[in-house]
Protein backbone atom coordinates (compact mmCIF):
# COMPACT_ATOMS: atom_id res chain seq x y z
CA UNK A 1 0.00 0.00 0.00
CA UNK A 2 2.79 2.30 -1.25
CA UNK A 3 5.01 2.11 1.63
CA UNK A 4 2.37 3.11 4.06
CA UNK A 5 3.98 2.90 7.84
CA UNK A 6 1.36 3.08 10.32
CA UNK A 7 3.86 4.67 12.89
CA UNK A 8 5.11 6.79 11.22
CA UNK A 9 1.30 7.98 10.04
CA UNK A 10 0.78 8.40 13.72
CA UNK A 11 3.14 10.39 14.50
CA UNK A 12 2.37 12.52 11.62
CA UNK A 13 -1.27 12.95 12.93
CA UNK A 14 0.33 13.56 16.68
CA UNK A 15 2.39 16.38 15.29
CA UNK A 16 -1.05 18.38 14.27
CA UNK A 17 -3.18 20.65 15.95
CA UNK A 18 -5.75 18.12 17.44
CA UNK A 19 -8.37 19.88 15.65
CA UNK A 20 -6.64 19.26 12.23
CA UNK A 21 -5.96 15.78 13.34
CA UNK A 22 -10.07 15.28 13.49
CA UNK A 23 -10.23 16.71 10.20
CA UNK A 24 -8.22 13.63 8.49
CA UNK A 25 -9.99 11.26 10.86
CA UNK A 26 -13.91 12.56 9.88
CA UNK A 27 -13.33 12.92 6.20
CA UNK A 28 -12.13 9.02 6.35
CA UNK A 29 -15.20 8.26 8.40
CA UNK A 30 -17.48 10.16 6.07
CA UNK A 31 -15.25 8.25 3.11
CA UNK A 32 -16.36 4.99 4.08
CA UNK A 33 -20.31 5.66 5.25
CA UNK A 34 -21.34 4.60 2.08
CA UNK A 35 -20.97 0.98 2.78
CA UNK A 36 -23.97 1.56 5.47
CA UNK A 37 -26.49 1.68 2.45
CA UNK A 38 -25.75 -2.03 2.11
CA UNK A 39 -29.75 -3.74 2.46
CA UNK A 40 -28.54 -7.15 3.95
CA UNK A 41 -27.47 -4.76 6.91
CA UNK A 42 -29.99 -2.16 7.22
CA UNK A 43 -32.79 -4.73 7.49
CA UNK A 44 -31.25 -6.14 10.58
CA UNK A 45 -29.91 -3.21 12.27
CA UNK A 46 -30.57 0.10 10.74
CA UNK A 47 -30.63 2.11 13.88
CA UNK A 48 -26.63 1.79 13.59
CA UNK A 49 -26.21 3.35 10.51
CA UNK A 50 -28.60 5.88 11.54
CA UNK A 51 -26.70 6.64 14.75
CA UNK A 52 -23.51 6.38 12.45
CA UNK A 53 -24.67 9.39 10.21
CA UNK A 54 -25.96 11.27 12.48
CA UNK A 55 -22.86 10.90 14.74
CA UNK A 56 -20.91 12.47 11.42
CA UNK A 57 -23.02 15.04 11.48
CA UNK A 58 -22.54 16.05 14.96
CA UNK A 59 -18.57 15.64 14.38
CA UNK A 60 -18.52 18.44 11.52
CA UNK A 61 -21.08 20.77 13.80
CA UNK A 62 -19.12 20.25 17.23
CA UNK A 63 -16.18 21.93 15.56
CA UNK A 64 -17.98 24.67 14.17
CA UNK A 65 -17.71 23.30 10.46
CA UNK A 66 -20.28 24.20 7.31
CA UNK A 67 -23.38 22.84 8.45
CA UNK A 68 -23.07 22.85 11.83
CA UNK A 69 -24.09 25.51 14.13
CA UNK A 70 -20.64 27.30 14.33
CA UNK A 71 -21.07 28.03 17.74
CA UNK A 72 -18.49 25.33 19.87
CA UNK A 73 -20.63 25.77 22.74
CA UNK A 74 -21.12 23.30 25.17
CA UNK A 75 -24.47 21.86 24.26
CA UNK A 76 -22.63 20.89 20.54
CA UNK A 77 -19.89 18.65 22.70
CA UNK A 78 -23.16 17.42 24.65
CA UNK A 79 -25.07 16.07 21.62
CA UNK A 80 -21.70 14.14 20.09
CA UNK A 81 -21.00 12.53 23.34
CA UNK A 82 -24.66 11.86 23.67
CA UNK A 83 -24.68 10.25 20.22
CA UNK A 84 -21.71 8.52 20.14
CA UNK A 85 -22.39 6.97 22.90
CA UNK A 86 -25.00 5.10 21.12
CA UNK A 87 -23.31 4.10 18.30
CA UNK A 88 -20.48 2.71 20.99
CA UNK A 89 -23.42 0.41 22.22
CA UNK A 90 -24.38 -0.79 18.92
CA UNK A 91 -20.54 -1.17 18.19
CA UNK A 92 -19.75 -2.78 21.51
CA UNK A 93 -22.98 -5.53 20.79
CA UNK A 94 -21.30 -6.29 17.33
CA UNK A 95 -17.57 -7.57 18.72
CA UNK A 96 -18.74 -8.64 21.21
CA UNK A 97 -21.79 -10.92 20.91
CA UNK A 98 -21.76 -13.80 18.95
CA UNK A 99 -22.96 -13.77 15.23
CA UNK A 100 -26.33 -15.78 16.45
CA UNK A 101 -26.74 -13.44 19.33
CA UNK A 102 -25.99 -10.50 16.67
CA UNK A 103 -29.17 -11.60 14.79
CA UNK A 104 -31.56 -11.55 17.59
CA UNK A 105 -30.40 -8.61 18.95
CA UNK A 106 -30.80 -6.80 15.57
CA UNK A 107 -34.35 -7.90 14.90
CA UNK A 108 -36.25 -5.81 16.99
CA UNK A 109 -34.32 -2.63 15.95
CA UNK A 110 -36.09 -3.24 12.89
CA UNK A 111 -39.38 -2.89 13.71
CA UNK A 112 -40.85 0.20 16.16
CA UNK A 113 -41.31 -0.57 19.85
CA UNK A 114 -44.59 0.97 20.02
CA UNK A 115 -45.78 -1.36 17.54
CA UNK A 116 -45.18 -4.54 19.59
CA UNK A 117 -42.57 -7.46 19.12
CA UNK A 118 -41.59 -7.95 15.23
CA UNK A 119 -44.23 -10.62 14.67
CA UNK A 120 -42.09 -13.04 11.99
CA UNK A 121 -38.29 -13.38 12.73
CA UNK A 122 -35.99 -13.97 9.23
CA UNK A 123 -34.60 -17.68 9.89
CA UNK A 124 -30.42 -17.37 11.41
CA UNK A 125 -29.31 -19.75 8.30
CA UNK A 126 -30.76 -17.60 5.53
CA UNK A 127 -29.63 -14.26 7.44
CA UNK A 128 -25.83 -15.30 8.12
CA UNK A 129 -25.80 -16.51 4.28
CA UNK A 130 -27.04 -13.05 2.67
CA UNK A 131 -25.13 -11.19 5.08
CA UNK A 132 -22.35 -12.55 4.51
CA UNK A 133 -20.77 -12.61 7.71
CA UNK A 134 -16.97 -12.67 6.52
CA UNK A 135 -18.14 -9.83 4.39
CA UNK A 136 -20.96 -7.00 4.64
CA UNK A 137 -21.82 -7.28 7.89
CA UNK A 138 -18.38 -7.45 9.49
CA UNK A 139 -17.56 -4.55 7.00
CA UNK A 140 -20.23 -2.78 8.70
CA UNK A 141 -19.07 -3.16 12.16
CA UNK A 142 -15.44 -1.72 11.03
CA UNK A 143 -17.04 0.89 9.57
CA UNK A 144 -19.19 1.49 12.47
CA UNK A 145 -16.42 1.63 15.02
CA UNK A 146 -14.16 3.80 12.51
CA UNK A 147 -16.64 6.36 12.95
CA UNK A 148 -17.26 5.92 16.84
CA UNK A 149 -13.29 6.60 16.77
CA UNK A 150 -13.69 9.82 14.62
CA UNK A 151 -15.94 11.26 16.87
CA UNK A 152 -12.99 10.20 19.80
CA UNK A 153 -10.95 12.23 17.86
CA UNK A 154 -13.20 14.72 17.22
CA UNK A 155 -13.29 15.15 21.46
CA UNK A 156 -9.45 15.99 21.56
CA UNK A 157 -8.94 12.49 21.59
CA UNK A 158 -6.29 10.06 18.59
CA UNK A 159 -7.35 9.55 15.60
CA UNK A 160 -7.05 5.83 15.78
CA UNK A 161 -9.20 4.39 13.23
CA UNK A 162 -7.01 4.95 9.76
CA UNK A 163 -6.12 1.14 9.67
CA UNK A 164 -10.00 0.39 10.20
CA UNK A 165 -11.05 2.28 7.39
CA UNK A 166 -8.10 0.84 5.40
CA UNK A 167 -9.53 -2.77 6.47
CA UNK A 168 -13.28 -1.63 5.18
CA UNK A 169 -11.88 -0.45 1.55
CA UNK A 170 -9.97 -3.91 1.74
CA UNK A 171 -13.03 -5.87 2.14
CA UNK A 172 -15.10 -3.54 -0.17
CA UNK A 173 -12.74 -4.55 -2.76
CA UNK A 174 -11.89 -8.05 -2.25
CA UNK A 175 -15.22 -9.03 -1.46
CA UNK A 176 -16.93 -7.64 -4.28
CA UNK A 177 -15.14 -5.93 -7.38
CA UNK A 178 -11.95 -4.64 -8.09
CA UNK A 179 -13.55 -1.61 -9.17
CA UNK A 180 -14.49 -0.59 -5.46
CA UNK A 181 -12.06 2.14 -3.92
CA UNK A 182 -9.56 0.09 -2.36
CA UNK A 183 -6.86 0.27 0.39
CA UNK A 184 -4.39 2.09 -1.83
CA UNK A 185 -7.19 4.52 -2.84
CA UNK A 186 -7.83 4.85 0.97
CA UNK A 187 -4.22 5.58 1.69
CA UNK A 188 -4.01 8.05 -0.85
CA UNK A 189 -6.21 10.11 0.40
CA UNK A 190 -5.27 10.20 3.81
CA UNK A 191 -2.31 11.62 2.95
CA UNK A 192 -3.75 14.33 0.56
CA UNK A 193 -6.38 15.26 3.53
CA UNK A 194 -3.33 15.35 6.06
CA UNK A 195 -1.00 17.74 3.55
CA UNK A 196 -4.02 19.86 3.02
CA UNK A 197 -4.55 20.33 7.22
CA UNK A 198 -0.30 20.35 7.47
CA UNK A 199 -0.37 23.54 4.98
CA UNK A 200 -3.55 25.63 6.70
CA UNK A 201 -3.28 28.03 9.32
CA UNK A 202 -6.12 28.49 11.72
CA UNK A 203 -8.13 30.68 9.94
CA UNK A 204 -7.84 28.55 6.48
CA UNK A 205 -8.84 25.51 8.11
CA UNK A 206 -12.58 25.93 8.12
CA UNK A 207 -12.29 26.05 4.34
CA UNK A 208 -10.39 23.12 4.19
CA UNK A 209 -12.61 21.46 6.04
CA UNK A 210 -15.40 22.37 3.65
CA UNK A 211 -12.95 20.99 1.08
CA UNK A 212 -12.43 17.60 2.82
CA UNK A 213 -16.23 16.81 3.42
CA UNK A 214 -17.13 17.97 0.01
CA UNK A 215 -14.96 15.65 -1.27
CA UNK A 216 -15.39 12.85 1.15
CA UNK A 217 -19.13 13.29 0.67
CA UNK A 218 -18.64 12.38 -3.31
CA UNK A 219 -16.33 9.64 -2.65
CA UNK A 220 -18.79 7.63 -0.58
CA UNK A 221 -21.39 8.75 -2.84
CA UNK A 222 -19.14 7.26 -5.58
CA UNK A 223 -19.13 3.90 -3.53
CA UNK A 224 -22.74 3.85 -3.15
CA UNK A 225 -23.05 4.22 -6.86
CA UNK A 226 -20.56 1.77 -7.82
CA UNK A 227 -22.26 -0.97 -5.49
CA UNK A 228 -25.79 0.15 -6.57
CA UNK A 229 -24.63 -0.27 -10.44
CA UNK A 230 -22.76 -3.76 -9.62
CA UNK A 231 -26.01 -5.12 -7.64
CA UNK A 232 -23.95 -5.30 -4.62
CA UNK A 233 -27.04 -3.15 -1.92
CA UNK A 234 -29.58 -5.82 -2.29
CA UNK A 235 -30.57 -9.53 -2.01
Amino acid sequence: MENWEFREWQAALGALDPRAAALVGLAAAERISGCLDDERFLRHGPRAAEAARELLRECWSVAGFPDGDGDGDGSASTRIRDVADELAGHVAACQNLSMTEVFRSYVPLAGDEDEGPVEEVPDLEEFLEEAEPEGAVMMHFDALAAMEEAAAACAGGPWDGALRCLQVTAMAADRHDPRLPGPVAEVRRQREDLLSVREADGAQLRHVAARLRTRAQADAAGWRRATERLGLLHD
